[in-house]
């Protein structure tokens, strides 16, 4: 006997029905991975940047310098006021009209200054009335004219042991330097007139 074909059922088959979920795009992922890349390296690179540098080692290197302290203190400046010298010159008056100001890097010296000033004024007198307008006309002839009167000023600080030279032979015009660091940083024309 044959057996009987089972009656056609309109059901669906359940595999055909479900359909598989939709694939995501593989270009999304690597969007999304790129950004976070630039996102972690920007801010460890923001991190380094903004951070303070690490702190010195226990002893390691040693505090600064006295020098760097020093250079660190802001300079004083201290006003000689305005000369008026006569020039050597054979043929006609000339004269010069300067104002001097001193720079220092300890300001402590300008007590010192103050107490010693008709010392360091007659010297500096001196010295001008001892140049000729030719000495003067160059920017060598003014630098050099600075050192002379830093040496000058410096000798009577105490800071030089032995007196500079003042002499109208451009000779003996050389400056010997001083023993060590001076504390008289510059000697600065504010003013400088020949007539």
């Amino acid at each position: 006997m044959a057996k009987a074909a089972k009656p056609a059922t309109q059901e669906p088959d359940i595999e055909e029905e479900a359909v598989a979920p939709p694939k995501k795009s593989k270009k999304k992922l690597i969007v999304v991975i790129a950004v976070l890349v630039l996102l972690l390296g920007g801010g460890a690179a923001a991190f380094l940047l903004l951070s303070p540098p690490p702190a010195p080692k226990r002893g390691g290197a040693a505090p600064a310098p006295v020098e760097e302290a020093r250079s660190k203190t802001p300079a004083k400046f201290v006003d000689l006021g305005q000369f008026t010298a006569n020039l050597m010159h054979e043929e006609e008056d000339r004269y010069l009209q300067v104002t001097i100001s001193l720079k220092l890097t300890k300001p402590e010296l300008e007590d010192k200054i103050k107490e010693t000033k008709p010392e360091i004024l007659h010297r500096v007198n001196m010295l001008l009335q001892s140049k000729r307008p030719s000495d003067l006309s160059t920017i060598d002839g003014k630098e050099l004219l600075a050192q002379q009167i830093k040496a000058q000023v410096e000798y009577v600080l105490g800071l030089r042991r032995v007196a500079p030279v003042i002499s109208s032979d451009p000779s003996t015009a050389a400056i010997e330097p001083s023993a060590g660091k001076s504390d008289l940083a510059d000697v600065l024309f504010t003013s400088f007139i020949i007539q």
